[in-house]
């Protein structure tokens, strides 16, 4: 049958199609010399290393961070994780900090176990934080914070830290927390940020991706190793990310506005003993956040009952909007107590050492749910224990 003439593409279509293949074909000899060799002309060569809906989404994301590019993963984990092995080499020194995801405090631990040297540094007071790094920096490769951290929202004063270090030590920020609506690391000394496009990029809860941005030549380094491993992600996935980003701002002005109107009903109410939130002035890291975040705070909040595990148990039971669920920034609401749900695997010790208490919840704004309902749904909840608090 030979070769079949391939029809040309509808190049006016305003959105980009799904190419949903693993191989590109080239004319001639001249052609892939261009390519290949020269990269005069833009042509795919295979499905691991091209694919045009990767490219789009991959400028729209880095045009967000305001960072000279970027590069798409499966998950934020597979992000997290191929940026660090892409650096690493033999006597290579990592340090993280304690307050985070707790499966990248993970891969940390399996870097010990591969032989790489680690430190893990408590960043719940920025001054201790600053101290401890100053003691290391000589000797660290690559620093990783998450800012602001989980669940804590904990945060790290990025420019002082970038100073601080020597100048070839890269410093990596996972920044889903914020999203880069709120907070740009880029801009403040990060050489790459990662985000877990799952939550606030994606929003809506139907893929799972993760990007990494930052200079080109660092982002050189990290696609040559996603080329080598095929760490790649589906197209199909980035295609629906491409489409929700069209309401990312939109979506993020309902958080941030949502998420400070709960926060101010939480921190006046006589059973809520703390809560963790930028926006407020109680939290221990509040003027940094008026540093660095532009625009908002988020829909994640933190906070603590004065109540025992069974009553917060059941007051989560007993609420009628939050789905018991572990995401966030999509258009449904979603609520866990922390130590019984995520952090359950952990001895009672190290919860209380990383301030993981009986009665702690994260609590993460749907754009769907009216906050107004929420804010009902939680005090109505909270209403059948007031009268035990008082007496």
């Amino acid at each position: 049958m030979g070769r079949v003439r391939k029809p040309e593409s509808y190049t006016n279509s305003i959105i980009t199609p799904i190419y949903q293949n693993t191989a590109y074909y080239y004319d001639d000899h001249k052609t892939y010399v261009k390519a290949l060799h020269e990269g005069s002309i833009t042509k795919g060569r295979y499905g691991r290393y091209h694919n045009p809906n990767w490219e789009e989404v991959e400028g729209r994301l880095a045009q967000l961070d305001e960072a000279e590019d970027c590069l798409l993963f499966p998950s934020g984990m597979s992000a997290i994780y191929s940026t660090l092995m892409a650096f690493a080499k033999s006597q290579s020194c990592f340090a993280t900090t304690c307050y985070l995801y707790k499966n990248t405090r993970r891969v940390f631990d399996n870097l010990e176990k591969l032989g790489f040297k680690t430190f893990i540094l408590d960043n719940s007071d920025l001054s201790e934080l600053m101290i401890s790094l100053d003691q290391v920096s000589q000797d660290i490769n690559l620093l990783f914070l998450e800012i602001p951290s989980n669940p804590h929202l904990y945060l790290a004063d990025i420019e002082k830290i970038k100073k601080l270090l020597e100048p070839d030590t890269l410093l990596v920020v996972d920044s889903t927390f914020a999203s880069p609506y709120n907070f740009k690391p880029c801009l403040w000394g990060a050489d790459l940020v990662i985000h877990s496009c799952t939550k606030y990029l994606n929003g809506h809860a139907d893929v799972v991706l993760g990007s990494v941005a930052g200079k080109k030549e660092a982002i050189d380094k990290i696609r040559n190793f996603r080329n080598i491993n095929g760490v790649i992600p589906s197209p199909r996935d980035v295609f629906t990310l491409g489409q929700h980003l069209k309401t990312f701002k939109l979506r993020m002005e309902s958080l941030n506005a949502s998420g400070q109107k709960l926060t101010e009903f939480l921190n006046t109410h006589p059973l809520v003993s703390k809560v963790y939130y930028l926006g407020l002035d109680s939290h221990p890291h509040r003027e940094l956040s008026k540093k660095y975040f532009t625009n908002g705070y988020g829909g994640v909040v933190t906070f603590e009952l004065k109540l025992s595990k069974r009553e917060t148990s059941e007051l989560i039971d007993n609420l009628k909007i939050p789905y018991i669920a572990s995401n966030f920034g999509s258009a449904e609401t979603y609520i866990e107590q922390l130590a019984p749900f995520t952090y359950y695997y952990l001895s009672e010790e190290d919860r209380k050492s990383l301030n993981i208490t009986d009665s702690l919840i994260r609590l993460s704004i749907g754009f769907n749910d009216p906050v107004d309902s929420i804010i009902d749904d939680i005090d109505c909840s909270l209403a059948r224990y007031m009268a035990t608090a008082i007496h």
